[in-house]
């Protein structure tokens, strides 16, 4: 029994370990050690600018007490690598604060970059909806092929609201020089 016990304390303490490594500063061995700590980041038990970005604002009536205070998500949903390859890799979080008023989605774009034995977050991109049917996506529509292998092209779609009034937009975005730049029709 006390093996067992001892077990779930290691790795409670590991998951913890992950968890307050889940900072824009931290360095992270690969991009699936990455990965691993944004699922296992918790926005509702720490406090910081990773919290923030998977925290909305409560929505409501403006006589509702609750309507504009802050909402963390409790956990990290989905953490999925849109690219990868040996200078750069783009990874899309999600998240779903537990608003009342109405549902409510979170999704981050991380831009890695790799520093020798590391991986650091050099960019990210944040996007939020809400409503009965609010999604967020995101979807590699291009990789460029120009003599080295780049990411090309994401476009990223907020889907809001519900209920008989709905809406959808989209954006593209590129990946140069370590940052992510919004590429607007000319």
């Amino acid at each position: 029994m006390k093996k067992l016990v001892w077990a779930l304390v290691v790795f409670a303490f590991t998951l913890s370990v992950h968890a307050d490594e889940f900072a824009r500063s931290s360095k992270f061995e690969s991009v699936e050690a990455f990965v691993t700590a944004a699922k296992s980041f918790e926005p509702a038990k720490t406090k910081g600018e990773m919290a923030a970005l998977f925290t909305v604002k409560e929505l409501g009536q403006s006589e509702d007490p609750k309507t504009g205070t802050p909402v963390p998500a409790k956990a990290i949903e989905s953490c999925e690598t849109l690219y990868v390859d040996d200078q750069l890799a783009l990874v899309w979080v999600k998240a779903h604060p537990p608003t009342d008023a109405t549902r409510s989605v979170v999704a981050v774009l991380f831009l890695l970059k790799s520093e020798g034995a590391s991986w650091q977050i050099v960019d990210l991109l944040r996007f939020e909806a809400s409503g009965k049917y609010s999604e967020v996506k995101a979807e590699l529509t291009a990789v460029s092929y120009n003599g080295k292998r780049d990411p090309g092209f994401l476009t990223i779609t907020e889907f809001q609201g519900g209920r008989g009034y709905s809406s959808s937009i989209s954006a593209s975005y590129a990946c140069r020089d370590y940052r992510f730049k919004r590429v607007d029709l000319e």
